[in-house]
């Protein structure tokens, strides 16, 4: 459910070397959905005991600092393995995801599988909507020749219902067997336990592949209150945790649920329930990043932060580690620029 920026970061004009190797990098388990581009650090969820392993964007452009961010020497740590997306089946996404993809996405660390999901929410009018039809023409000519390529693709990701059931089939119909998705794709928001399970487990049932939760959250969308603005029937926080347990309690006990990402890391929860939120509310003036206890629970990490040097970490060790190949990356571009000007005077 959210709508990625179109235009990208600016990015420094060189070739970007992942100098900062991954703090894990498990086949399975949580991982964070991203929309904080770099004004927020990772550094709570980078903390001692983390099972953190992947992040995405909803975006094909990593996060990677620009020319200002260096100019002002912020720059986050960026601790885990990137996931690309196709997001949308237009050109306004299309063209962007190729340019990416021809700059092997910045030569940032990726999973070890190569993993790229697919188009958000096509059977929702205000995400990447598209007809089941155009859907599997783009994914036939821009992400199944992929596959050749080592690279590990998620089915696009409808909305959880009747409406993304029936969108979906009819997009794996209209592929007429030329779309093989590695995994699929789902989203999920409600506040029953039991409903995410049939959910998950109808899909798994269906089509007989690995399951990807990329955004899930308990969330009732079923009441709208048009005096508030808002919908009604919430979950509590104990409610909100109670979900989280038996969810991931059961997401663990099966061999065919990889990865499973909340909603949401992030201050503005974009309309979804505030107490879903795995960040302290303390550290919002500021964006700390440091979590919550939810985002603790979530993690399995101790959720704290240590600002250093306008650098996100977990620990002091984390930081010292973090600043001095910052310092390294910052040397490199040096380097890059001076190597660069002597061409050019050869050149002349």
């Amino acid at each position: 459910m959210f709508l990625p920026p179109v235009s990208a970061l600016i990015l420094i004009n060189l070739p970007f070397i992942s100098l900062i190797s991954a703090l894990n990098d498990n086949l399975t388990g949580p991982g964070l959905a991203w929309p904080n581009k770099l004004w927020v650090p990772m550094g709570g969820f980078t903390s001692p005991g983390t099972i953190i392993s992947s992040y995405y964007n909803w975006d094909s452009n990593p996060l990677i600092p620009s020319i200002k961010d260096l100019s002002n020497s912020i720059i986050w740590e960026i601790p885990f393995p990137f996931i690309p997306m196709l997001w949308g089946c237009n050109e306004t996404y299309i063209k962007p995801f190729q340019k990416n993809l021809l700059k092997n996405f910045n030569n940032i660390l990726l999973t070890s599988k190569k993993e790229i999901l697919g188009f958000n929410e096509p059977d929702h009018p205000q995400q990447s909507f598209c007809e089941p039809k155009q859907a599997a023409l783009i994914w036939k000519e821009i992400l199944e020749p992929l596959k050749l390529k080592g690279f590990r693709l998620g089915s696009p990701a409808v909305t959880n219902g009747e409406i993304g059931k029936k969108r979906f089939k009819d997009w794996f119909d209209a592929c007429k067997g030329e779309c093989n998705p590695d995994f699929l794709a789902l989203h999920w928001y409600d506040i029953i336990p039991q409903n995410f399970i049939e959910h998950i487990e109808y899909y798994h049932n269906e089509y007989n592949l690995p399951i990807w939760i990329t955004e899930y959250a308990p969330q009732n969308f079923s009441v709208y209150n048009s005096e508030t603005g808002q919908y009604d029937g919430q979950a509590t926080y104990i409610e909100v945790q109670r979900f989280m347990d038996i969810t991931t309690a059961y997401m663990k006990s099966v061999d065919w649920v990889e990865r499973w990402f909340w909603f949401g890391a992030m201050y503005d929860m974009q309309g979804v329930n505030e107490l879903d939120c795995l960040f302290d509310a303390g550290g919002k003036p500021n964006r700390t990043g440091a979590l919550n206890e939810l985002g603790v629970q979530y993690a399995g990490s101790n959720g704290s932060v240590t600002i250093q040097n306008s650098m996100s970490s977990g620990t002091e060790d984390t930081t010292s580690r973090a600043s001095g190949k910052t310092k390294l990356y910052l040397i490199g571009i040096t380097c890059c620029l001076i190597i660069t000007e002597y061409l050019i005077e050869q050149l002349k």
